[in-house]
């Protein structure tokens, strides 16, 4: 059966940053192979991302559970009898399901993880160029006689989605000139710009004549918070009150998003809106910094960067200077370069 009718599992576990990088190729590899059955296994918490979705046929879920709940879906993904096998992970759990599930076509991402290894622990640097986290995934389809390139496409955002964002914006500021999106938290607390520096950041883009806006998770709700009210006016904040598509819309319908080497750069990106983003641990060459044109990575080069593969517990050194030394005026400067506008700094 060619693979362009065949039944494709594609397997792409965590984290929520490289699925949104993951959506626009799936998006991609519907369109090179339309008659398809296209199924995704990902993580339960990560699903909302393709709800409404109409280029995956089924979106499968692992949950929490541990090597019983691994047992579940392996049975459940035998039933399917896949003609191709995508590892888009390669770690333990998604390749016991590739090596154990039978599929007369099988391929799985490399990740120079003996690079990345180089690079961090003895600031030597294997890397033959830099290759993004898209590109890899798109090489997986490409290994398999797709061609699933071309322009660049957006992540759909369904109605509901929208309407859903349109509600929240409806409490912006009215009036302002540009709509600028705040994204301050991170799953590594060592990949955040400090919140002080966002608080002066907000004030600036305040003065400015921008509306402003903080979003998140739950777990980012305490410190969003404490940023808000210290910034006057006061932004409008949406952190943990939107989904992930919610959010997706929401940052469509803003000029910049300004945020951490996070998910949130990620999910700006693939509806098309640029950002200023801080990178600190990481480094380009790992294949996540930003790839819009008008989008900007700010970062300082210091001999102990990398310092983590992607983010760590705490600073080696403990200041974070990586990040501390970008100075709010700076991101202000990039942020108004981005959209067009004079730099404000002396």
């Amino acid at each position: 059966m060619p693979l362009t009718a065949g039944k494709i599992l594609v397997i792409r576990l965590s984290s929520l940053g490289d699925i949104i990088l993951l959506a626009p190729e799936l998006l991609r590899l519907r369109n090179a192979a339309p008659a398809a059955v296209i199924h995704l296994l990902t993580r339960e918490r990560y699903a909302g991302l393709f709800d409404g979705n109409t280029y995956l046929d089924e979106v499968l879920t692992l949950g929490r559970g541990g090597l019983g709940e691994l047992a579940r879906v392996r049975r459940r993904l035998a039933r399917e009898r896949y003609d191709v096998l995508v590892d888009a992970h390669g770690v333990l759990r998604s390749g016991i399901l590739f090596h154990s599930l039978h599929a007369p076509k099988k391929v799985r991402i490399r990740k120079n993880g003996i690079a990345k290894f180089a690079l961090i622990a003895g600031k030597t640097n294997l890397y033959r160029g830099v290759v993004t986290q898209s590109r890899r995934y798109a090489r997986l389809f490409e290994a398999l006689g797709l061609d699933a390139g071309g322009e660049d496409v957006e992540l759909p955002v369904p109605p509901r989605a929208v309407a859903g964002a349109d509600a929240a914006l409806s409490r912006a500021a009215p009036g302002a000139a540009r709509l600028v999106a705040f994204a301050p938290g991170a799953r590594w607390e060592t990949k955040t710009w400090p919140r002080r520096h966002y608080a002066d950041l907000m004030r600036l883009a305040a003065a400015r004549g921008y509306a402003t806006l903080l979003i998140g998770g739950p777990a980012d709700a305490e410190a969003n918070a404490g940023i808000a009210k210290s910034v006057s006016p006061a932004p409008l904040d949406l952190t943990g009150r939107l989904s992930i598509l919610e959010s997706a819309a929401v940052l469509k319908r803003s000029a910049a998003l300004v945020t951490n080497d996070s998910a949130p750069l990620h999910l700006a990106e693939a509806v098309g809106t640029p950002v200023v983003a801080f990178f600190g641990p990481t480094v380009r060459d790992f294949g996540y910094f930003p790839r819009l044109a008008r989008s900007v990575a700010l970062e300082v080069h210091l001999r102990c960067r990398p310092c983590s593969r992607n983010g760590a517990r705490r600073c080696p050194y403990g200041t974070k200077e990586c990040l501390a030394a970008i100075s709010p005026q700076r991101a202000m400067d990039a942020l108004a370069g981005l959209l067009g506008e004079p730099e404000v700094s002396a």
